[in-house]
């Protein structure tokens, strides 16, 4: 009876201060419980990284949502709790990336790519080397559909990631430099010999043509 009345008192608070529909409304609204709260139950062969990768979220979002703990370890059936916002654009238009290097040196320009991805057709077993500095949380054949995987964090919000390795000579938790070798060039999940690199700003994939090395 109590609650009803608080909620009463709010909207004729509302009313009587504004004349604006919209703004009752929103109002109104606002004492509703946040309808961007998700959920997400945990399959096998899940990680934390492999579930941000899959819906574009920031991993560090899912960890400090559910109080994880180093290393970080979900299980089957485990659910999830974080927040999407509205406006969840599929690709990041990014014009501050300067400085980073290409993960493959002496070539500037990938053969091929799409809006996400930058695909490099190079011989196997050509060096790839970290883009900038960063800490490796992904290292070897975790997340399916990559092959050795790759995946390093750098400052404010970024994340690279370098797919379908040959052989990988960094692990999870290894500090990195720019330039540093990070593994070679393979054909692991893949049909032909190639690099795929995608660089992400707080889980989101930033726009592969807005990436100058």
């Amino acid at each position: 009876m109590i609650k009803c009345v608080q909620i009463f008192f709010t909207l004729a608070l509302a009313i009587s201060s504004c004349s604006s529909l919209d703004v009752i409304k929103q109002n109104y609204n606002n004492l509703l419980p946040n309808p961007q709260i998700k959920t997400y139950i945990v399959k096998p062969g899940d990680s934390v990284w492999s579930i941000a990768l899959e819906l574009n979220m920031d991993a560090n979002a899912i960890i400090l949502n559910n109080d994880l703990k180093k290393p970080y370890v979900i299980y089957p059936n485990q659910e999830l709790f974080f927040f999407r916002k509205k406006n969840n654009l599929n690709v990041i238009n990014d014009d501050s990336i300067k400085q980073w290097q290409s993960p493959l040196k002496g070539i500037q320009k990938p053969e091929q790519g799409n809006s996400q991805w930058l695909e490099y057709k190079e011989p196997k077993g050509k060096s790839i080397h970290s883009v900038y500095d960063g800490i490796v949380v992904v290292s070897g054949p975790d997340i399916p559909g990559y092959g050795n995987l790759v995946m390093i964090s750098h400052p404010d919000g970024y994340l690279s990631l370098y797919a379908h390795c040959d052989q990988v000579y960094v692990s999870q938790g290894d500090q990195v430099l720019k330039g540093t070798l990070i593994a070679n060039l393979g054909n692991s999940e893949a049909a032909y010999p190639m690099l795929r690199f995608q660089l992400r700003k707080n889980g989101k994939p930033v726009q592969a043509s807005k990436i100058n090395f």
